[in-house]
C-alpha cells in the first residue's frame, strides 16, 4: 500500500511538472485543445458547393438558356450574375463577387440543332484547386447530359428503339457508394488522420521539453512519469477520435475495444520514442527542430494524402521506424471502416516491436556518461 501511495504521490508529481513547464503544458495540452478547435474548420463543411459564377450568353436561345438553368441547379455552383461581356464579367472575377465565368457563344443553338459542335467556354482560377474543379466539373457535367439528350432526341426520331438508343449513349452504367465517407467530404477524410500525427508529435515534443538535457527519473519515479504521460495521451485518443468525431459528425463505425488495442501499444512506441529522442538531443530547441521538420513528410509517408504504392520503397521502410506511419492507416481503418484486430494486427505488432526497440535504445542512451552526469 505504501508503495502504491508513493506510485501515485509520484503520478501526480510528474503532472504538476508539466503543468508547470510552459512550454510542455502548452505542447501537451493547449495545443491540443487549439488543434480540435482550429484545425477542424475548414473541413467542417466537408465539402465546397454553390460557388459563384458568372455567365456570358451571347446567344441567349432556349439552348442557351437550359444550359444556364442546369449548370446553376449542380451542387457545385450557383450562376449568381449575368454579364453582357467578358470585360464586365473579369471586373466581377477580380472583386471576387464570382469565382468562375462560363461563356456561351452566339449560334450555340443553331449548332446544335445543325449537328454541329457546339463549344461552351469556362474560366475560372486554377490557383484554387477545388474551386477550379467545381466550375470545371458543373460545365463538363451538363454539357455532357445536353449531348446526351440531344443524341437521343436525335436517334429515337430516327426510328431507333428507346432502350437501343439509351445503351448506345450510355453502354456502362457506373454507380458511386461512398461506403467508409458518405458525405464524400474532407472532414471525414483528413482530420482523424491529421489527429493521429498530432498525439505523436506533441507527445514526442513534450517528452523532448520536459526531458532533454536533463538526467532522466530513476526507478518508482520513471514508471509514474510514463504512466503520467499514458493516461494523459489515451485521454487525448478518446478525445481526438471519439468526442470530436461525435462534435463534427464524422462518422464511426469502430469498436473501442479495437481502438484501444491500437492506440495503446501507439502511444507507448511514442513515449518510449520521445525518451530515446530526448536522451539523444540533450537540448530542447533541437528536439523541437527536429519535429518540427518531419512533421509533414511523416503525415505523407503515412500513406493517407499520397498513395503508398508511390512511395519509394526505401522511403517506405525509413518511415517504419516512425510510430504514426503504420498507426495513422490502422486508427483510420478501426475508427471509419470497422476493421477488426486481425484486420490491423499487422500495425499492432509493428507498434509493440518499436516500443521494444525504442526503449532499448532509451536505456543504452541512458547510460552514456554524458547523460549520467546530467
Amino acid at each position: 500500500m505504501r508503495n502504491l501511495r508513493r506510485f501515485v504521490a509520484e503520478f501526480f508529481g510528474a503532472i504538476r511538472t508539466l503543468l508547470a513547464d510552459d512550454s510542455a503544458k502548452s505542447t501537451m495540452i493547449v495545443g491540443i485543445l487549439i488543434y480540435s478547435i482550429l484545425y477542424p474548420q475548414p473541413y467542417v463543411g466537408e465539402v465546397l458547393r454553390d460557388v459563384p459564377v458568372a455567365v456570358i450568353d451571347q446567344d441567349n436561345s432556349t439552348a442557351s438558356r437550359t444550359l444556364v438553368r442546369e449548370i446553376d441547379v449542380t451542387e457545385w455552383v450557383d450562376v449568381t450574375a449575368f454579364a453582357p461581356d467578358m470585360e464586365t464579367a473579369r471586373d466581377a472575377f477580380y472583386r471576387r463577387d464570382v469565382y468562375g465565368i462560363v461563356i456561351i457563344p452566339e449560334g450555340f443553338e443553331a449548332n446544335i440543332l445543325a449537328s454541329r459542335p457546339a463549344p461552351v467556354a469556362a474560366y475560372s482560377d486554377g490557383s484554387y484547386l477545388l474551386i477550379y474543379s467545381n466550375v470545371m466539373r458543373a460545365v463538363a457535367t451538363v454539357a455532357g447530359t445536353m449531348g446526351a439528350q440531344v443524341n437521343y432526341a436525335r436517334l429515337t426520331a430516327l426510328g431507333v428503339d428507346d432502350g437501343v438508343a439509351r445503351t448506345m449513349l450510355s453502354p456502362v452504367t457506373v454507380t458511386n457508394v461512398a461506403v467508409f465517407n458518405p458525405q464524400g467530404g474532407y472532414a471525414s477524410y483528413v482530420v482523424p488522420a491529421a489527429f493521429v500525427l498530432i498525439l505523436q508529435q506533441t507527445l514526442l515534443m513534450g517528452i523532448g521539453l520536459l526531458h532533454a538535457g536533463r538526467k532522466l527519473p530513476t526507478g518508482g519515479r520513471l514508471w509514474a512519469t510514463i504512466a503520467a504521460y499514458f493516461v494523459l495521451y489515451m485521454i487525448w485518443v478518446a478525445f481526438t477520435q471519439m468526442l470530436l468525431p461525435f462534435l463534427y459528425s464524422i462518422p464511426r463505425t469502430g469498436e473501442f475495444g479495437t481502438l484501444l488495442l491500437i492506440a495503446i501499444p501507439f502511444i507507448c512506441a511514442c513515449i518510449a520514442m520521445g525518451f530515446a529522442i530526448a536522451l539523444a538531443i540533450p537540448w530542447r530547441e533541437g528536439v523541437v527542430f527536429l519535429l518540427v521538420v518531419i512533421g509533414m513528410p511523416l503525415f505523407f509517408l503515412s500513406g493517407i494524402s499520397w498513395p503508398v504504392e508511390m512511395i519509394p520503397d526505401n522511403l517506405r521502410t525509413l518511415s517504419m521506424l516512425v510510430p504514426s506511419s503504420t498507426a495513422i492507416s490502422a486508427i483510420v481503418a478501426v475508427d471509419q471502416m470497422g476493421a477488426s484486430a486481425r484486420d490491423v494486427a499487422g500495425a499492432i505488432q509493428t507498434q509493440i516491436v518499436l516500443t521494444v526497440v525504442y526503449s532499448t535504445l532509451a536505456v543504452g542512451l541512458s547510460r552514456l556518461p554524458r547523460n549520467r552526469r546530467q
